[in-house]
């Protein structure tokens, strides 16, 4: 929101624009705190800035943008598309497999080696990671897991600390944010000799709080404009109790007003007042109260209609869990065929906590922020808390069931065996059934689960094989990843005796 963030956005401004600061900048704080905002909102002012360059942006927080062997690569490409000079330099840097060698190689022959030819090149150029520690995971190619992620992660950041600053030439910047986890805490980024170190929670706690009233106050405003009646029993001393509440956190103020009105603007008032009277009562001094409290809330509040909140409990919990788990953004039709649920109908209350696309078949169901995931899976009372083992074993168990209803014979319609794939039509391949044959694999193993669970996919994975065998190498082919086949079938044979 214009006319927030003053001070600490002025200070990463006079870093961009000092020659003589460090080149890597590391905006550190905890979750919700406000880093993606500042992030965004550094790039859009450098895109209209002419006394510098955004060289690219990459952020980690995006689903589909979290393996990290794809960060220096899109970087190099993004100004590849800007200087003609870089592009020309980078092209004789490439060589086939780069995006797979070691991240420092990848950076020298990248970033490095083709940003020294911009020899008369005097605007600073700005390069943006955010979100950095929330790079890691499973890949979609099996090849990289979280501690692997970490340890590139580690690595990109010594090699950018080492190698950025060896040419007085380089009128690069590097704005780097995360949480301050270990594996990036514990490398030179943290170090004053070698980065700029910016930490929100450092930030005096009067700018902050006052920043969170007037983007709850605007917002009030702007929404209820027309209902002036109702704008006034929102009280300033409730909004000073949501201020306190919000503890410096941004993502709790954004959560705590789509929550408000995520029943319309006639019900806004009441939802508001109930919210600040659970949260009076229940707030304590740790780090994460303000937003696990406010996740309680409103998942109390999704469940509690009509009195049927019990049985509202496991379709909310296996969605939430498939959301969480899945290895790839679904939409609402995929998810719904997948676990054979109304998605929609049952996330209709959860639309502060989770985007929800218009679209029933755009992909894009994900929690808004990676706190929730962490709050459900970690911290949520035994009520709520998902165990992680129970969503992959029930993506297992949907995408098995999925491949038993759709695959069957020529599934691409093709007129001929001999026709190349090229020419097939896909249509026939729904998101949820391209899912399920790429990812089945995957969630079994990490189901972790016990002898006696297994003897049941023993049996799931025979019916689905034994008969539609080729239909699933049919699709992958059509999918151009039939080469994945062996692998996934490998992987299953560690968990189940059927292919062993």
């Amino acid at each position: 929101m214009k006319g927030t963030r003053k001070a600490i956005l002025a200070e990463i401004r006079a870093w961009i624009n000092n020659p003589a600061a460090h080149q890597i900048c590391w905006l550190t704080g905890k979750a919700g705190s406000g880093k993606s905002s500042i992030a965004k909102t550094v790039c859009m002012e450098a895109e209209r800035d002419t006394t510098v360059v955004l060289g690219g942006s990459f952020f980690c927080s995006l689903a589909a943008q979290r393996d990290i062997r794809c960060v220096v690569p899109t970087l190099a490409q993004l100004l590849a598309q800007k200087s003609v000079e870089f592009c020309m330099a980078l092209f004789e840097m490439l060589e086939p497999g780069i995006q797979y060698k070691e991240v420092s190689v990848q950076i020298e022959k990248l970033l490095y080696a083709p940003l020294l030819a911009l020899r008369d090149f005097r605007l600073p150029i700005l390069f943006v990671i955010d979100a950095l520690d929330e790079c890691g995971g499973e890949t979609s190619d099996g090849m990289l897991n979280d501690k692997m992620s970490h340890e590139i992660v580690s690595g990109m950041l010594e090699a950018l600390a080492s190698l950025m600053p060896s040419d007085p030439r380089l009128t690069v910047k590097f704005l780097v944010t995360s949480r301050p986890e270990t594996h990036i805490r514990d490398t030179s980024i943290s170090d004053a000799e070698f980065s700029r170190v910016l930490r929100l929670h450092a930030v005096n706690k009067e700018e902050v709080d006052g920043d969170i009233r007037r983007y709850i106050t605007e917002n009030l405003n702007t929404r209820l404009s027309r209902k002036p009646k109702i704008r006034a029993k929102f009280t300033e001393s409730g909004v000073s109790d949501l201020v306190q509440f919000c503890d410096g956190l941004f993502i709790v103020a954004a959560t705590a007003l789509k929550h408000t009105f995520s029943a319309g603007v006639d019900a806004a008032a009441a939802k508001f007042e109930k919210l600040l009277n659970m949260s009076r009562d229940n707030l304590d001094a740790t780090a994460a109260a303000p937003l696990d409290e406010m996740y309680t809330v409103i998942l109390a509040d999704a469940v509690a209609v009509d009195g049927h909140e019990a049985s509202e409990l496991p379709p909310l919990h296996r969605i939430l869990a498939s959301i969480l788990s899945a290895r790839m953004t679904l939409s609402i039709t995929a998810l719904e065929d997948l676990l054979e649920l109304d998605v929609r109908a049952t996330l209709s209350r959860l639309h502060a906590v989770v985007h929800v696309p218009d679209d029933d078949d755009e992909p894009g169901l994900r929690t808004v922020h990676a706190s929730f995931g962490d709050y459900l899976f970690d911290r949520a009372s035994d009520r709520h808390r998902i165990l992680r083992s129970f969503s992959h074993e029930d993506l297992t168990h949907a995408c098995l069931g999925v491949m038993g209803r759709r695959l069957y014979f020529n599934i691409s319609k093709s007129d001929s065996s001999y026709e190349p794939n090229q020419s097939t039509q896909t249509s026939y391949i729904t998101l949820s059934l391209e899912y399920a044959c790429l990812n089945w694999a995957h969630h079994l193993v990490a189901s972790n689960l016990g002898h006696s669970i297994t003897a049941t996919f023993d049996s799931l994975i025979g019916e689905v094989f034994r008969t539609k065998f080729l239909f699933w190498l049919e699709v992958l082919s059509i999918l151009r990843k039939v080469t994945v086949a062996v692998g996934l079938l490998r992987i299953a044979a560690a968990i189940v005796s059927l292919l062993l």
